[in-house]
């Protein structure tokens, strides 16, 4: 039984990336680490309906916290705590990885 406690370099810069992206409202960027699903499958506006609701929060101060992951299918699933300077609500970070690209982000 294998408990990872760490992430490798490739997967937190995808992370810190879409992060990034998110919280300057750069869209191209956010895609830069993307399989091609994760590329046609969030739009414009969705991400920028995301980015509105986080940039201001990230803005001021964020911080992530690796939790762990999980295999599923042929994907790993990368888990983290988002969490703010202003104290307010955290959220979770579910990052579907294939190979060294991002196939999918949820944060809830």
């Amino acid at each position: 039984m294998s408990n990872q406690t760490e992430v490798s370099e490739t997967i937190t810069t995808c992370l810190n990336t879409i992060c990034e992206a998110i919280a300057s409202g750069d869209y191209d960027r956010f895609l830069s680490v993307g399989n091609e699903g994760y590329v046609e499958g969030i739009t414009q506006e969705q991400f920028e309906n995301v980015s509105q609701q986080l940039a201001p929060r990230m803005v001021s101060g964020y911080e992530t916290v690796y939790f762990g992951q999980l295999k599923q299918a042929q994907y790993q699933i990368y888990l983290w705590q988002l969490s703010f300077e202003d104290d307010g609500d955290e959220y979770g970070i579910r990052m579907t990885v294939d190979g060294d690209r991002v196939a999918g982000i949820l944060i809830t």
